[in-house]
């Protein structure tokens, strides 16, 4: 049960720990009165941004989507629930803020001295961007994401996907081994399906280590 992971844009593994980062409260100082590039709309992104708002010179909050009008409209935690509109619109009333709406990351770019820029798109344009900074701090994914399959793709039976194959019972293709989850590349990509696929294999677990011919239940009908 590993799940997915979001796919890192290019450039974004090469230099991490390099002005690429994840989290402000631990290397936001580091980029005291420099241009850093935060890419995301998540609450997570607004409030690491508003914290990168203390040191960096300028913030440039990168949003893939209209946020703008997302906010004029009125959207709000309740029907956002991974953005908080007034955090949202404080983020933007700040002096050293700069909003690149309508653009997605492309690229982080950079030397053997760390990052050096992000290359954008802005929605409609044919052309990239590169925006000058020090420091991307990235809250969002490359395009998609993929089952966390690494360690065991020699060892069990995977899609083109590289989503683990299992059989009604949640076992896969090595007897005694189960998946469960997304990490098994299903459509439903819910919360109450990994749940389910867990009491699946559990029962199957139970069965197959007991050598049971048929699934033990807690209940019986009369």
């Amino acid at each position: 049960a590993m799940g997915r992971v979001g796919k890192p844009f290019p450039g974004e593994k090469e230099l991490l720990g390099s002005g690429v980062s994840y989290c402000a409260t631990c290397d936001g100082a580091f980029y005291r009165d420099s241009e850093v590039a935060v890419y995301g709309a998540s609450t997570e992104a607004i409030e690491e941004a508003m914290f990168l708002t203390k040191f960096a010179s300028t913030v440039h909050w990168v949003v893939p989507t209209d946020i703008e009008k997302e906010l004029q409209g009125g959207m709000d935690v309740e029907k956002n629930k991974i953005m908080d509109h007034d955090e949202a619109m404080q983020l933007m009333s700040c002096p050293n803020v700069k909003l690149w709406t309508k653009t997605k990351l492309v690229e982080v770019i950079g030397d053997f001295n760390g990052v050096t820029g992000v290359r954008v798109n802005h929605r409609g344009s044919d052309d990239d961007e590169v925006i000058p900074v020090e420091g991307a701090f990235i809250y969002g994914n490359g395009g998609g994401s993929k089952p966390i399959t690494d360690f065991c793709q020699s060892k069990v039976e995977l899609d083109e996907a590289g989503g683990v194959i299992v059989d009604e019972s949640m076992m896969t293709s090595v007897s005694g081994v189960y998946a469960v989850g997304d990490i098994r590349n299903t459509d439903y990509k819910q919360v109450v399906v990994a749940a389910s696929d867990g009491c699946i294999a559990a029962m199957a677990v139970e069965k197959f280590l007991n050598n049971r011919k048929m699934v033990k239940v807690d209940w019986i009908h009369r």
